[in-house]
């Protein structure tokens, strides 16, 4: 007879359907009706742990079925690491906030990064699962099927926001002639109340923030509630932010703050998201803050580095054996290539271990009295425990 059709596509590839476990599945669907017999610990979602540590462990429940482990390996690695990489580099952004806003004495901004990455993806599931990765740290999104993705997933308080914001066709439509007529009719439309983002840089934005938006408009700009906010899209991004600001603290003014640190007029704004990564923001920030201007004068937009600027070796992903039962005889497993030490792998039963604040790694048998911070969170099947966005949210601002 005619194999069936997953039969025959493996065949193609090995040359031979012998390399697929057929009699194994059959007996799994015999003694546990389909279900899995593995246990799956994991630290909590959101959790900081420090590199070269475990985050979780897979196990076999039934001796029978030891070959799952290995199975389960690629799905269960593949659905961990992104999310967990887009969400450390977000978190990475909010530890540079941090540390500028406590020189410039100003608090943190849930929209002081924004996800701009969806076209920038490989794929519409990436832009759901790193988009929602990012909300852990941060409100701000163009990504909306991340937040669709997250509310399915994490429940409803799980989402993000945007604002009413330009493109450059949206300006360029209207010919470099009647480029005011296009910032103008932006304004007008945008609600007083609602925040309004404006790319400045179709032809010259020098021109744009000096002789358009900040002479011919500048008092529809200050006659709205909400600010405007411009954004300059091209150019060397640490020079060309602190030029933008510099123009409209000349323009609209502004204050200063406890630090002593100019502070641009509440009607106004910048956003920068050309070529922004952890090293621009952390540079342009520094020559903000040595140039007597707080951080709080700009907020940023990150795409394709945010989401799609990873992979599974950026924090250094990988799933392992470490430990095996060989007739009845319990064995550590692990490798060590002498090419590359930084491969050594882990071994034995580990648990994660949390003292004074600090997460270490040590085998399940050591320091009994301290608790494992890894949870079970999968059994025999079913899925034991699961986390609300706002628990995975508190968790990353521990």
């Amino acid at each position: 007879p005619e194999p069936h059709a997953s039969e025959g596509k493996l065949r193609e590839v090995f040359g031979t359907n012998e390399y697929f476990n057929e009699k194994g599945f059959r007996r799994l669907l015999e003694k546990h009706g389909g279900y899995l017999p593995l246990s799956i610990k994991a630290v909590k979602e959101g959790a900081k742990v420090p590199l070269k540590n475990v985050l979780l462990t897979i196990e076999n429940t039934d001796s029978e079925f030891a070959w799952l482990t290995q199975w389960a390996e690629t799905m269960v690695l593949r659905a961990s690491w992104y999310g967990k990489a887009v969400c450390t580099v977000s978190s990475a952004v909010k530890d540079i906030e941090k540390k500028y806003a406590e020189i410039c004495g100003c608090s943190l901004n849930p929209f002081f990064l924004n996800d701009f990455g969806a076209r920038g993806v490989s794929s519409h599931e990436s832009a759901e699962i790193g988009g929602a990765a990012h909300l852990v740290n941060y409100l701000g999104t163009d990504t909306v099927e991340a937040i669709r993705w997250a509310k399915i997933n994490y429940g409803k308080s799980a989402t993000g926001h945007s604002v009413f914001a330009t493109e450059h066709s949206t300006t360029t439509i209207y010919g470099r002639l009647r480029e005011l007529d296009a910032y103008r009719n932006f304004l007008t439309k945008a609600p007083k109340d609602k925040i309004v983002s404006i790319v400045i840089d179709s032809y010259d934005d020098e021109n744009a923030v000096k002789n358009l938006l900040g002479t011919s408009l500048k008092s529809l700009i200050l006659g709205r509630s909400a600010p405007t906010v411009f954004r300059p899209d091209s150019g060397e991004p640490v020079k060309k932010s602190l030029d933008v600001i510099r123009w409209l603290w000349q323009i609209f003014g502004g204050t200063f703050n406890s630090k002593g640190y100019k502070v641009l007029n509440e009607s106004v704004k910048v956003i920068y998201g050309d070529g922004i990564n952890l090293k621009t923001i952390d540079d342009i920030l520094r020559n903000l803050v040595d140039n007597g201007y707080s951080i709080e004068n700009i907020v940023f937009g990150m795409g394709g580095k945010l989401l799609q600027g990873v992979d599974r070796d950026t924090f250094m992903d990988a799933c392992k054996v470490s430990y095996a039962v060989i007739n009845g005889v319990g064995t550590d497993v692990f490798k060590d290539p002498s090419g590359d030490q930084s491969k050594k792998s882990k071994r034995g039963q580990l648990k994660l271990v949390k003292i004074d604040g600090n997460y270490n790694t040590v085998g399940v048998n050591e320091l009994p009295d301290v608790p494992n911070e890894l949870i079970e969170v999968f059994l025999d099947g079913k899925l034991l425990k699961e986390y609300s966005f706002d628990e995975v949210r508190a968790n990353a601002a521990q």
